[in-house]
């Protein structure tokens, strides 16, 4: 047996996951077509749409984040297809190659990593692209830290235009704005192990019932991932397969513990904690690396000052502080660190994280002074539980 010391996880997913959720997947193994399972699906599908913000179905995969995305794709496009995809990080640039593996062909709008495109560039795509089916959207990529602000107006050009519009939400949904059905979303795609702090292991998806007459039509290249399927098997409240039981047990304490919380204190408690955060290490000297008005608020994305390494920095963190966070990968590897802001906010995770980054970039010979970062971070979260 592996023995695996507990560490804190401050990546951007998976996150740090409670007692209470992880102590639900315990429970007995149960008939996935008995009344007990009805009622575990009950509970998880009316949460799951407080969560969305949605009058439609939201069917759990027992996937990746990345399978929910496919699962998207595999629904909407069909060889020859367009879709419109901005790109401005890896997980964008991911989905539009899943949409070109396919057989479709995905129209990139880029930017460079810390940007993104506009409102105006993508409408220009779309009148040059008049044969386009759908706008593929990474609402928050996490690559670079980089969250699409204009979301809501996409949702206006995919009315305007008769595009499907179809956002991957994996890292986001739970911990910022996101209403599907005022944002004229069809497709919502969420992974348990980001802001919704459940284990890996599910992807849940807003689904409207547009797609669903699309899908019955025109019948997607995927048995496991046809969405009509799970639609019809939720009207018995049930899963067309056998769904990853411990997972959904977790799943259901975590969406429950969000409504009681409410989605406008969530969203505000994930605001809160990321100001502190870009506040404090802004006393520190350091740089956020993604333009002011486009910075998430799940992902903390920090450049590194000169001559600071990102092995020994991130080797630093975890080795004399137990504490893990992530760096950068594809075209920004070496060039930034990145704290996941997700799931459980505190004052006990945010200001020893800030302590321990401060600390150890002192250690590697970046000065900074960690006690003002700490003060400043203390003044932002004082409306904020421990």
């Amino acid at each position: 047996m592996v023995d695996i010391k507990r560490k804190i996880i401050m990546l951007p997913g998976p996150v740090d996951v409670p007692d209470d959720v992880l102590l639900a997947m315990s429970k007995p193994i149960i008939n996935h077509r008995s009344a007990d399972f009805h009622e575990l699906m009950a509970s998880i599908e009316n949460n799951a749409r407080t969560v969305f913000q949605t009058k439609n179905n939201v069917v759990v995969l027992s996937s990746s984040g990345t399978g929910g995305a496919e699962s998207a794709v595999f629904n909407i496009i069909r060889p020859g297809d367009k879709a419109i995809v901005p790109v401005f990080g890896e997980f964008s640039g991911r989905l539009a190659e899943q949409i070109d593996q396919a057989g479709g062909r995905a129209i990139r709008v880029n930017a460079p990593f810390g940007t993104a495109p506009s409102i105006d560039q993508i409408e220009a795509s779309i009148k040059l692209n008049n044969d386009a089916k759908s706008i593929f959207l990474v609402y928050n990529d996490t690559s670079p830290g980089t969250t699409y602000r204009m979301a809501q107006e996409l949702g206006e050009l995919a009315v305007k235009y008769g595009l499907f519009y179809i956002a991957d939400s994996i890292s986001v949904l739970g911990g910022d704005e996101l209403p599907q059905d005022k944002w004229n979303m069809d497709i919502v795609i969420a992974g348990s192990q980001k802001a919704l702090f459940t284990p890996p292991g599910l992807a849940l998806v807003g689904v409207s019932d547009k797609v669903i007459d699309y899908v019955k039509k025109n019948r997607p290249y995927s048995t496991y991932f046809d969405y009509s399927k799970y639609v019809d098997y939720l009207s018995k409240l049930e899963t067309p397969f056998t769904p990853a039981l411990p997972l959904f047990y977790a799943l259901d304490v975590a969406l429950a513990r969000i409504v009681q919380d409410g989605m406008d204190k969530r969203i505000q408690m994930h605001r809160t904690g990321a100001q502190a955060y870009y506040e404090a290490f802004k006393e520190m000297g350091l740089e956020p690396f993604v333009e002011e008005k486009l910075r998430s608020n799940v992902v903390i994305s920090i450049k590194y000052p000169p001559g600071i390494d990102d092995a020994k920095f991130r080797s630093t963190l975890e080795n004399d502080y137990n504490l893990v966070i992530a760096g950068g990968f594809g075209e920004v590897k070496g060039k930034i660190f990145r704290i996941g802001n997700m799931g459980t906010i505190s004052k006990n995770k945010i200001l020893p994280t800030i302590a321990a980054v401060g600390h150890s970039l002192n250690s590697l010979g970046y000065k900074n002074d960690v006690d003002k970062a700490i003060d400043r971070a203390k003044e932002i979260l004082t409306a904020l539980a421990q």
